[in-house]
């Protein structure tokens, strides 16, 4: 009888120490598998950072381009439009504004 129960309890603990194994292979290789997954989306979203840093240096050196005083006078002239000159220019002049008293003036002014 002593024989058999240590036999059956040899082949529980086996069960139980199998289940266990085949269990943390499982957790293992589920957690490979997230790891693999975030580092692709890492990789995707530094790529993405990357075109989009390309995209904006080209942006950017366009925008240079295009602001140049040569680069807008030839779009103008292909416009028909021509050369600002003193002939064909009006020159407006502001009207002075008033000069506003603040109370911190008014202030000052009544204790002198």
């Amino acid at each position: 009888m002593l024989g058999a129960l240590r036999t059956n309890s040899m082949l529980i603990l086996m069960c139980v120490l199998a289940a266990a194994c085949v269990a943390s292979a499982l957790v293992i290789v589920h957690n490979q598998y997230q790891v693999r997954t975030l580092i692709t989306n890492i990789e995707r979203g530094q790529e993405e950072s990357r075109r989009l840093q390309d995209e904006a240096r080209e942006l950017s050196i366009e925008f240079t381009k295009v602001s140049l005083p040569r680069y807008i006078a030839a779009k103008a002239a292909e416009m028909g439009l021509e050369v600002g000159r003193n002939e064909n220019s009006v020159i407006l002049k502001p009207k002075p504004v008033p000069r506003f008293v603040t109370r911190d003036a008014k202030d000052k002014g009544e204790q002198s």
